[in-house]
């Protein structure tokens, strides 16, 4: 068993794009936004089930039911990453994850489980950015924010190449 340990030299990194391709891990240059400063990332692959009763039975019956995929972070707010970088070549990163969310714009990501590195596993898909909600208090006197990516459709698995 290997244990990816994020804290020793690697990190879980989220790219967004407008595109796969953009919003890929091992694209060189990078043009995604890459979502800086997370605090925590949790992926979410949650298969539905359904159940029923019978008369004739002590116990219940299951069948499953497509997941829902989401992935939620939360995360310092950086003023390009949250209102966008006019200097990017990429719609997501030049819109920011506030006018992405706001404009209902769909986001492909990739999410890296530890880093960019070579052979290190990471996810694929698309979806939409929602559930932002900027905080700052006296305790926190940084902005921190939720972020939730809605994930339409299924997560494909894949490994930076060597």
């Amino acid at each position: 068993m290997a244990i990816i340990n994020v804290s020793a030299g690697s990190e879980a990194v989220l790219y967004l794009g407008e595109n796969e391709a953009n919003a890929n891990i091992s694209t060189s240059p990078v043009v995604a936004l890459v979502v800086p400063h997370l605090q925590d990332i949790t992926i979410n692959n949650s298969t539905g089930v359904f159940r029923w009763k019978t008369l004739d039975s002590t116990a219940e019956n299951a069948a499953t039911t497509p997941a829902t995929n989401q992935i939620t972070l939360n995360a310092v707010v950086d003023t390009l990453a949250f209102f966008g970088d006019a200097a990017g070549s990429d719609a997501v990163k030049v819109a920011g994850l506030f006018n992405a969310s706001k404009n209902k714009t769909r986001v492909y990501f990739s999410v890296g489980f530890n880093g960019t590195d070579t052979t290190s596993t990471y996810l694929t898909g698309s979806g939409f950015i929602s559930g932002l909600a900027p905080t700052v208090n006296m305790d926190s006197p940084v902005w921190i924010t939720p972020v939730t990516l809605e994930i339409d459709g299924d997560f494909t698995q894949r490994v930076v190449p060597a």
